[in-house]
């Protein structure tokens, strides 16, 4: 009996470190993906106002468009699984935010299809990994159905940088 009770009582600790755990996931998920997104919106904008190649500005214009609506989703699957997502970008991103503002408009077309395809294929990567693997739940599902327009812009960028 002794034996069963001490069982017990271990499995019962270990449930509430597993869902710190999936907890922990589920944010660090929650926060990498919006900042993602954040900074997609954010880089749109720069192209938008300064960049000159059509096919970059129509791209950013989608950029701004998807990446607008993806927010809601994101945030409404976050808060549902208990956690929040990102209201600001962490220092790397505002740095490549940063350079992008100080690309001259020769080069500004080119380096803002270069961050795409970067900020694509990451944000593809965590969402494959996450709808996969993540614990299960509302970000889980958001994710996979989000993993087919990112692989959509991933494939367009990619197009457009190879032309």
């Amino acid at each position: 009996m002794r034996v069963l009770h001490f069982g017990l009582v271990a499995g019962l600790v270990a449930l509430p470190a597993l869902a710190a755990d999936d907890t922990a996931t589920k944010q660090d998920f929650a926060e990498q993906a919006s900042m993602s997104n954040m900074f997609e919106i954010e880089a749109a904008k720069i192209e938008i106002a300064n960049g000159r190649a059509t096919d970059a500005k129509q791209f950013a214009q989608d950029m701004l468009r998807d990446h607008g609506k993806a927010a809601s989703p994101l945030a409404d699957a976050a808060k549902k699984d208990g956690v929040t997502v990102s209201q600001s970008l962490d220092a790397e991103h505002l740095e490549k935010l940063d350079a992008l503002r100080k690309s001259d408009a020769a080069n500004l077309d080119q380096a803002y299809l270069s961050t795409q395809i970067t900020a694509h294929q990451q944000a593809y990567e965590l969402f494959e990994a996450y709808s996969k693997d993540g614990p299960d739940g509302q970000l889980k599902n958001t994710a996979a159905k989000m993993l087919p327009d990112l692989h959509m812009h991933l494939t367009r960028v990619q197009g457009m940088a190879n032309k």
